[in-house]
Order: structure tokens, then C-alpha cells, then sequence
């Protein structure tokens, strides 16, 4: 052992070795602190890497002579001494600082005995301790039996009473666990805000919880002024604390409040979580840790914890919608959600990526803007876009206009053919298996053979009718598709029973008006510039007979 208890080429050898190898600091920075080394100079070189390393800044001289110039700590000559020492391979190098510590420690020790002779009684544990340190350094720490630390570990031992006695409880059936820490990620405009003020709505409306926090960082007075958020405060009064538009120093001063509270049976809202960061990083797992340690602080009060956060935008499609930053917020929630509107139907989908706690499932609701609440809706009506239902459509019209049963790769290709993506069509298809039509297995190769599903006679009208009317300003129009038959029979027209006079009045008006044919391409009949519905089965046409009928009643087949 060094009699002097210090070396300072070992700590020159240490220094120049971390130098040309920063890599090594990730290990060495958990063994070595700054007292370790004897010399100001030496002391003062490493502290400035260490604060290197926590600005994320390269570890070579030239930033090194930076930070020490600027703290006025700069000494050339023994930067120089250290630069010329010779690096450690990784192999001497932890023998090198099992030295250091040693001499180190033995330091510290002398002068605790100084301490001690001079009556510090508060020395005689420190000084016991270092010696435990200085055994475990050199190898020769004894090792306590578990009897030794009984007291300890039933302190901080599981409750299984406790945990026995534990309910689970649903604030929202299969969707928000009570004392849980909840994230809901979605893109900016998406319907976090109004979902999220919603949802505490139903939950007071429902006496769930008692206390709603609402910190709200994200949305300005004009923007809660025009969703009406003052009338939900108004109307629960002390139970609804929405905080926003405050400082950093009074949000900051809220968050410790709610740590020394019983906040068992409250939710508290983090809107959006960015604004509670302290300047911290979303991208980087350390400062993301940090926050997610004061949401399972209130947890730990008995909160409900729910906390908004953006999602990356996504390269190609909207299914790649993932939440931003760190896999932290994930890793540290209990539960999440990425949020997607369909702006076809208004709805708003609720995707869960996690559930750590409860039977969580996709949701989807309809908001009431007047009532600020949240209907719940199925999930496949929710997710359905106008294309989907233009698509649907067309697959009806081609299934009943098929003489034979259709395999699967005819619908598809009716679809694409009409222009619709690939995928997106197999899905339709797919998706309304059972729903729409049905398929079975054919004889050859087995492929499916689709047909539509017949409506059941509860849901079937016994006869379908479109009524015409006589001359308005504004009549309705006759949707006639590639499906329609040529216009047939009439039911009780208004005639003449004199069937001759009948027939020279229709060949007098047919003589001086145009013939509409009724094709398999006709799209529609226009009755607004009067026009009437007229089958004769000789001529297949629409005639204009202006007054002959009073209304004609014509079956849609």
C-alpha cells in the first residue's frame, strides 16, 4: 500500500486512458468520483468530463480545455502531463483504479480519525463504513447472512393483505382502469382535448371518481371558449379544477400539491405531457423517466392517471401511427391508446398498444359537442370510410346483377378494375363476409363462391314502391341502375275506360314526343320537366304523357 495514499501517474495513466478512449467512461463513471483523485489539477480534469458526458459532448482535449477555461480551472502543464501519459489497456486499467480507490479511501479514513480523537462521534459510522468499502475493494468483504438485514426486509416486504384485498375496478368498462397510469397518443387536431374532457365528464356524471385535475398546457382561452369547456367547470363547480394558461412556476407548484394529497377516487389529466417536461427530452429515456416518476407518484396517492401525448406522423399510411419520443412512455405506463379520427364518420378510435392491467379492447365513440359526452358505436361502422361504403355498394349491385355465384377473385377484381386500391378491397370483402354475403366452397379448387344474404322477412317490406308525382316545382327522381328491368306495369292509372278513345290519345301523344329508351345504362329518370312514367311493352320507352295519369305507383324490383 502507498504510504503517502496517492499516485498521481496512476491517476495521469486513468485520465489519458478515458481521453483516447471516451467508451470506457460508461463503465468507469459508475467506479470513480471526483475526490478519488489526489491532485486539484486531476480532480478538476475529470469533473469537466463528467460534465462532458451529461451534455452529450465529445471527450477529447480540445472540449475538455473549453470547459475548464471556462470555469477559470485550466492548467496547461498538468493537461499536457495527463495527454502524455500512457493509456491502460482495459485489463490493468481496473487494477489501476482499485489503487486509486484504496488510497483514496485510506485518506478519508485518516482524517475521520482526527475527527474521532477530537470527539466526532458521528465519524465512527462513516469510518466503519469506508472500511466496508475498502474490503469490498481489495476482495475480502464479509457477506451478510439474510438473518443479518431480517429487520430491513420486512419493512419494505409485499403486503399480501393487501394485495388480497385489492379491487379492480373499471372507471370505463374495458377501456380506463381506476388507479392506473393511461396514455393517449394521437397526431395534433386529432380529438385528444375534447375526447379527453368528455370522458371526465361521463366519469363525474357517473359519480366514478369524486375529483377531477384537468392541467392543461396545450389549449389556449379561445379555444376552450369556443368547445364550451367553461360551461362544464361551471356546472361541477369545485369537483372539475382545470388549470391552464399558468406558468411554469404554478403548474409546477399544482404537481406538488397533488404529491401530498389522498387523491384516492380522482383523475388527474396531463394535457399534453410535453408541457410538464421541465425542459426535458422526449427522445431521451433519463428525461423521460423523470416525469414518468411524478405520474407514479400520484398513482401511488391513489390516482387515476391520464396523460395526452403527440404521435410521430406517419411515412405512408395512418396505421403507422405510433406515439413520439422514447420507448419509455410505453415501457412506464400502465396502459395506452393511440387515438385515430375518421373524419368519413366523425368517429374517434381508440387503438390499445398495451394493457398491463384489465381486459382492455379497441373503442370508438361519436362526441356530442352540446353535451360533451361520448357515445359508444361499433367498431367496424366506426372505422368504415365513404370509400369503403362506395365499394360495399358496388360489390351489392355486382353480386345481384350475377346470374352465377361469383368466385373471389371476380369481386376483386371488379373493384380494381373500377379503380380501388388492392388491399383495400380484400379488406371490404373480407370484413363483410357473413355481414353482406356469404360464401361457400366450390367443387373445383375449392374456391369461395359468394351470394348475397337474404334480408329476413321481419326486415323485408312486402312490397317496395316509388311513387311519382304529378307536376311540381321540385319532384322526386327514379334511381333506375344496371340492375333495373324495363319499366313494366302500373298499378290503378288514371284512364279512360274507353280503351279505343285511350289508345287514339296515345298515339296522337306519342307522335309529338320524344322516346327515352330505358337501357341497362340509364342512371336516372328526371320527372321535373314534365315528364311521367310511361311502359308500353311493344315500345320499351318513356313517353311524356303529361296529364293522361294522376300518379303512378311503379314497383322497384
Amino acid at each position: 500500500m502507498n504510504e503517502q495514499n496517492y499516485n498521481t501517474n496512476i491517476e495521469k495513466s486513468i485520465l489519458s486512458s478515458i481521453i483516447f478512449e471516451p467508451s470506457l467512461f460508461d463503465e468507469l463513471g459508475l467506479l470513480l468520483k471526483k475526490d478519488d483523485f489526489y491532485l486539484p489539477a486531476h480532480q478538476d480534469i475529470y469533473s469537466a468530463i463528467v460534465l462532458l458526458v451529461s451534455k452529450e459532448k465529445p471527450i477529447d482535449e480540445e472540449f475538455i480545455a473549453n470547459e475548464l477555461k471556462r470555469a477559470k480551472r485550466f492548467d496547461e502543464a498538468a493537461m499536457l502531463e495527463v495527454l502524455s501519459a500512457n493509456p491502460l489497456t482495459s485489463l490493468h486499467l481496473f487494477e489501476y483504479i482499485k489503487e486509486l480507490r484504496t488510497d483514496a479511501i485510506n485518506r478519508e479514513m485518516s482524517i475521520l480519525g482526527y475527527k474521532i480523537a477530537q470527539g466526532d462521534i458521528e465519524a465512527i459510522t462513516k469510518l466503519q463504513e469506508l472500511k466496508e468499502t475498502l474490503l469490498e475493494i481489495g476482495g475480502e468483504r464479509r457477506l451478510k447472512k439474510p438473518s443479518d438485514s431480517k429487520t430491513f426486509w420486512d419493512k419494505i416486504d409485499m403486503d399480501t393483505n393487501e394485495i388480497e384485498n385489492l379491487k379492480f375496478v373499471y372507471l370505463y368498462d374495458h377501456f380506463i382502469v381506476k388507479n392506473e397510469i393511461t396514455m393517449i397518443a394521437a397526431r395534433p387536431g386529432s380529438g385528444k382535448s375534447l375526447t379527453a374532457m368528455a370522458l371526465a365528464n361521463i366519469l363525474l356524471t357517473d359519480r366514478t371518481i369524486e375529483y377531477v385535475f384537468y392541467l392543461d398546457g396545450d389549449n389556449g382561452k379561445s379555444t376552450l371558449k369556443e368547445r364550451k369547456i367553461h360551461d362544464l367547470k361551471q356546472k361541477w363547480g369545485e369537483r372539475l379544477r382545470i388549470i391552464e394558461g399558468k406558468s411554469k412556476k404554478t403548474y409546477d407548484k399544482a404537481i406538488r400539491e397533488l404529491k401530498n394529497m389522498d387523491l384516492t377516487n380522482c383523475v388527474v389529466f396531463f394535457d399534453s405531457i410535453k408541457n410538464f417536461m421541465d425542459g426535458g427530452d422526449r427522445d431521451k429515456n433519463k428525461d423521460v423517466s423523470k416525469v414518468m416518476e411524478v405520474l407514479k407518484a400520484l398513482r401511488n396517492n391513489g390516482a387515476t392517471v391520464i396523460f395526452l401525448h403527440h404521435s410521430n406522423k406517419p411515412q405512408k399510411d395512418i396505421s403507422e401511427l405510433m406515439y413520439a419520443g422514447s420507448s419509455a412512455w410505453e415501457e412506464d405506463t400502465g396502459n395506452a391508446y393511440i387515438l385515430k379520427k375518421n373524419e368519413d364518420k366523425g368517429t374517434f378510435i381508440f387503438y390499445n398498444i398495451k394493457k398491463r392491467t384489465g381486459d382492455l379492447q379497441d373503442m370508438a365513440f361519436i362526441y356530442d359537442a352540446d353535451k360533451h359526452w361520448l357515445h359508444k358505436v361499433a367498431m367496424e361502422e366506426a372505422k368504415q370510410t365513404k370509400e369503403d361504403e362506395e365499394m360495399i355498394k358496388e360489390t351489392l349491385g355486382y353480386l345481384e346483377s350475377s346470374r352465377q355465384k361469383p368466385m373471389w377473385s371476380e369481386l376483386h377484381k371488379n373493384l380494381t378494375d373500377l379503380g380501388y386500391d388492392k388491399e383495400k378491397a380484400s379488406k371490404v370483402i373480407k370484413n363483410n363476409e357473413g355481414k353482406l354475403w356469404n360464401f361457400e366452397r366450390g367443387e373445383r379448387n375449392n374456391q369461395k363462391l359468394y351470394s348475397l344474404i337474404e334480408p329476413t322477412a321481419a326486415t323485408t317490406k312486402s312490397k317496395t314502391v316509388e311513387v311519382i308525382y304529378e307536376k311540381q316545382k321540385s319532384t322526386p327522381r327514379s334511381q333506375t341502375t344496371p340492375r333495373s328491368p324495363f319499366l313494366d306495369t302500373f298499378t290503378n292509372p288514371t284512364m279512360d275506360k274507353n280503351s279505343s278513345d285511350n289508345s287514339q290519345r296515345f298515339q296522337e301523344r306519342a307522335s309529338n314526343v320524344d322516346i327515352v329508351p330505358i337501357t341497362p345504362r340509364t342512371q336516372e329518370i328526371d320527372t321535373s320537366q314534365d315528364m311521367r312514367v310511361y311502359s308500353d311493352k311493344s315500345h320499351k320507352s318513356v313517353l311524356d304523357v303529361h296529364e293522361a295519369f294522376g300518379m303512378i305507383e311503379m314497383p322497384i324490383l
